[in-house]
């Protein structure tokens, strides 16, 4: 095993005055983006995706339900419409609440992450 050397040099330089990176220099690696790195990155999206489509349609389902009158009578249009509304929309929560649930899971389950990855062999 080799000693670690008890004298280590080490540099800290500045960058250059005005050698900022500027807008037109940040464009996507789509090398990247059709990696299996970059695919496992859009798959995370997905994740995300769910979770943002589950508290929106946990909104419209408290919307949808605090619209129904509880003094119309059942039966009516406007009370079918949005006891359906509600209905559906519930059932709907529930989908991507499991998918996010699911997605979540299967991510969690994989055991690494983009460190991990790049550093065991890059993003070929």
């Amino acid at each position: 095993m080799a000693e670690f050397p008890s004298k280590v040099s080490t540099r800290t330089s500045s960058p250059a005055q005005g050698a900022g990176a500027s807008v037109s220099a940040l464009r996507p690696d789509l090398g990247f983006v059709g990696s299996s790195l970059g695919a496992l990155m859009l798959l995370q999206l997905l994740m995300i995706f769910n979770v943002s489509a589950t508290v929106l349609y946990i909104t419209a389902f408290i919307t949808c339900s605090a619209a129904v009158e509880p003094t119309s009578l059942k039966g009516t249009r406007p009370y079918n419409q949005r006891a359906a509304a509600s209905f559906f929309s519930c059932l709907v929560t529930i989908a991507y609440g499991v998918s996010t649930y699911f997605s979540f899971q299967a991510w969690r389950g994989a055991g690494s992450n983009a460190a991990t990855s790049q550093m065991a062999g890059g993003y070929a």
